[in-house]
């Protein structure tokens, strides 16, 4: 991993939400219009998934207002990365310093590593193609994200319990989630 991406990719986020505050909010022509509250009903089917949008789009200026769904679609990808850069870290940190990983343990956490840089780079994708108001392959590139996320999932769920296995539910969530605020774009 980049230790130069690592840094810049959380600070991009920053930037999104400064110049989201500012007035430039995203438009793309045909994406629907709608309330954080409307977008985030109609994406949650559980309550654990509403308040993961709510919380995912509470960045957004004037909530109460509609917007374009293009600038929630940004906001929950902008998440998902930056919990996936994070864990990532952890990651490396653990393979680094933690001397009494077990070999089982360590290999899961390279593993993890590279289905990392899978899920970065379908969500860099992802956050491309949202800027560029280009949705063609838009859904192929959650998913692949998505799926990268649970082949990590995979290789530490077998391990002892950890917070680094917990960390990974939350990158599946948020990816989750980001696929299904991207669906209301009609992709």
């Amino acid at each position: 991993m980049n230790t130069i991406a690592l840094i810049l990719r959380p600070l991009l986020v920053v930037v999104f939400l400064i110049v989201a505050g500012a007035g430039d909010e995203k438009t793309c022509p045909g994406s629907p219009s709608m309330t954080v509250e409307s977008a985030c009903r109609k994406v949650s089917g559980t309550q654990a998934m509403y308040d993961l949008c709510k919380d995912a789009l509470a960045g957004v200026p004037n909530p109460m207002s509609d917007h374009d769904a293009t600038v929630y679609a940004l906001a929950a990808a902008n998440g998902a990365m930056a919990s996936a850069d994070a864990t990532v870290v952890a990651a490396n940190e653990q393979i680094t310093y933690n001397r009494s990983l077990s070999g089982e343990e360590k290999e899961a956490y390279k593993g993890c590593v590279e289905a990392y840089a899978t899920v970065e780079h379908a969500m860099g994708s992802v956050l491309n193609k949202l800027g560029a108001c280009s949705f063609g392959g838009l859904a192929d590139d959650y998913m692949n994200g998505l799926l990268a996320v649970e082949s990590c999932r995979d290789r530490v769920i077998k391990l002892p319990a950890s917070p680094f296995y917990a960390m990974v539910l939350v990158d599946r969530n948020k990816v989750g989630l980001a696929l299904f605020v991207g669906k209301l774009l009609a992709i």
